[in-house]
């Protein structure tokens, strides 16, 4: 029997941030490097999000420049989530500072994506905002 309710999830914005044709990932809690982001708050817009989590995250300063990718996500099973990821850049100069969130901070270009262990989808966000002809 099907549901009247609305289908409804999570959603959490992600930063491809992007310099010099690299990528800043996070190595998380499940030993995979993922997207610096979050959770939108109520009343938050995406990029007001995004510009705070990957401070808090990081503690780097970004601009958002465009969206990359939108898709429904199951990070662990039977938790799915929507995920929103834009393609950013440094907007100032800055040494990062990890947050108790995750293990290690490290810049990755497109070739190096499939030796690393990434949530689903997270390759192909990454190469779409790694390319310098998108």
């Amino acid at each position: 029997m099907a549901s009247n309710e609305p289908y409804r999830l999570p959603i959490s914005i992600k930063a491809a941030l992007v310099e010099g044709g690299r990528a800043c990932l996070l190595l998380n809690e499940r030993g995979q490097w993922e997207l610096p982001g979050g959770r939108l708050e109520k009343g938050e817009t995406a990029e007001a999000c995004l510009v705070r989590e990957v401070r808090e995250e990081t503690g780097l300063e970004v601009a958002v420049e465009r969206l990359v990718d939108a898709r429904a996500f199951e990070p662990v099973p039977g938790k799915e989530l929507f995920v929103v990821v834009y393609r950013c850049r440094l907007a100032s100069a800055g040494e990062p500072v990890l947050s108790a969130e995750h293990h290690e901070l490290g810049w990755f270009e497109a070739a190096e994506l499939d030796r690393l262990v990434l949530p689903e989808g997270s390759a192909e966000s990454l190469r779409r905002a790694l390319d310098p002809a998108i």
